[in-house]
């Protein structure tokens, strides 16, 4: 006897739903015939409220972030991007520039506030091209360090910013002094944005195209990956570089061994650093970088509308804080080499691959789930294959969290509503930035483009790298803070 499953109908639930009542999945499970065993219906409730939307306003949210990016370049036919916010504002950010004519492109997932990962996407690209430019790099080598010297250098100077704003003798400073370092600042606005871009935090996953050499970089938790057409006609996902995550055990071992053994037990807490953040490394949060004495003698002075942010589990940072820095920008990073049948390169927030292996976000079923949905892209509805990726994630299976299920999605239109219209939405779903670029490794010149229905179509623009660093290198160490408080 064949499963039954049942729904209530569409109209139906988003009355209930809207009324605040309980939407009810019901699905029959068949068991082989047999005296002893019966059929048994499971019951998954799900109470929150949704509306139920028509699939043009479903259309119309998906593709309102979309946008396409020209550029000619060898083997890059054009370049997708879409946005889907979950926060308010976005978290989020990303970034598609040239650096000497060579493509960079990157994401960025902000966490606590948006500033750090605004203030990334438009200095990230112009680091890392400031540096390639230093020395033109000849070896694969020579422009991996180049590309981690500039994550690492672009953090420095974000901290360092917001080290000079304070008064460097930490031994008999006062809560006033803190306070008037904003206040009496010549510019109130610009401290305070300094301020933020370092209280707030963001992951970065980038990629660098020098003709058919690829290379990735990851601070955090987001993922890169390549998807293959093998000549079989089977496709294959491959991640291009490891996460930065707590949850991942090599990086945890790695993340704990950077201090004393008697620490062992309290850095990584249910895969989060002190139980708290959930990245093994970012730009900004700061509060996990400065040197102890900053804890209590600077941050809980700062504007109370930025240390409201994250006052309320600080003293559980405090209690834990013994060897800093606990968190790094340093990136992992790796060269990998294109080649007949790569198809795609995919540049995706941990929004996107919770979605395709939330039971395990670190697990590499997400990357083979990617190439099985972008193998049916172009063919289904969506131009633009970063929507395509984001509608298709959401769809991938209805969740059920609240009793750890995921089942086939038997009505898309209903599916879609709750995943698009349930408040808090953060509490449901992650913002998500997805950005395809698509490959050509037939032709060296692919030919251009017709980009229809794919969002706004823009040209491609130069990273402007000879600007200025954010701020003055300081003379030892990007941990001048911890000097200066000890002068």
């Amino acid at each position: 006897m064949p499963a039954a499953i049942r729904t209530v109908s569409a109209a139906a639930a988003a009355g209930l739903g809207l009324s605040g009542a309980s939407y009810f999945y019901y699905r029959k499970q068949a068991q082989p015939e047999s005296k002893e065993k019966e059929i048994q219906e499971l019951e998954y409730r799900d109470s929150r409220p949704f509306t139920l939307l028509d699939p043009t306003e479903i259309d119309t949210r998906l593709r309102s972030g979309q946008i396409a990016t020209t550029v000619q370049q060898k083997y890059i036919k054009a370049i997708y991007t879409n946005r889907l916010p979950s926060n308010n504002p976005t978290e989020d950010n990303y970034s598609v520039n040239t650096l000497a004519g060579k493509l960079f492109a990157g994401v960025y997932d902000g966490h606590i506030g948006p500033d750090c990962s605004r203030l990334i996407r438009k200095q990230l690209p112009i680091y890392v091209g400031r540096e390639l430019k230093k020395e033109i790099p000849k070896t694969t080598n020579q422009v991996q360090e180049a590309i981690t010297t500039a994550f690492v250098d672009l953090d420095q100077d974000i901290q360092q910013r917001f080290y000079d704003l304070f008064p460097k003798n930490l031994s008999r400073v006062t809560e006033k002094d803190v306070q008037n370092a904003t206040r009496q600042h010549a510019h109130p606005e610009v401290a305070e944005m300094h301020i933020k871009e370092a209280i707030t935090g963001s992951c970065a996953c980038s990629v660098y195209i020098d003709g058919d050499n690829v290379y990735a970089a990851n601070t955090g938790d987001s993922r890169v990956v390549v998807v293959r057409q093998e000549e079989n006609g089977t496709w294959t996902g491959r991640r291009l570089v490891e996460e930065q995550s707590p949850a991942h055990p090599a990086w945890r071992v790695h993340m704990i061994s950077q201090h004393p053994s008697n620490e062992a037990n309290n850095i990584v807490q249910r895969n989060r650093i002190f139980g708290l953040i959930a990245v093994g490394g970012s730009f900004g949060d700061i509060m996990y970088k400065v040197p102890r004495e900053y804890q209590i003698k600077v941050l809980p002075f700062i504007p109370y509308e930025i240390y409201s942010t994250f006052a309320r589990y600080h003293h559980r940072i405090v209690v834990n804080y013994r060897t800093p820095p606990y968190l790094q920008s340093k990136p992992l990073v790796s060269h990998y080499k294109l080649s007949k049948g790569d198809r795609y390169i995919i540049l995706g927030t941990d929004g996107l691959w919770d979605e395709l292996s939330w039971d395990n976000v670190r697990s590499e079923n997400g990357d083979q789930v990617a190439a099985n949905l972008m193998s049916a892209w172009p063919h289904k509805h969506e131009r633009n294959p970063a929507t395509h990726m984001i509608r298709e994630a959401l769809l991938y299976d209805a969740v059920y969290k609240n009793v750890g299920q995921r089942v086939p999605v038997s009505n898309e239109t209903l599916e879609m509503s709750k995943r698009l219209t349930r408040t808090p939405s953060r509490r449901y779903r992650d913002d998500i930035t997805v950005t395809v670029i698509e490959l050509d490794m037939e032709n060296e010149t692919p030919a251009p483009k017709d980009l229809l229905d794919v969002g706004p179509v823009m040209p491609v623009e130069e990273a402007e790298v000879d600007q200025a660093r954010l701020a003055k290198p300081p003379k030892a160490s990007w941990l001048s803070g911890w000097i200066w408080s000890r002068l």
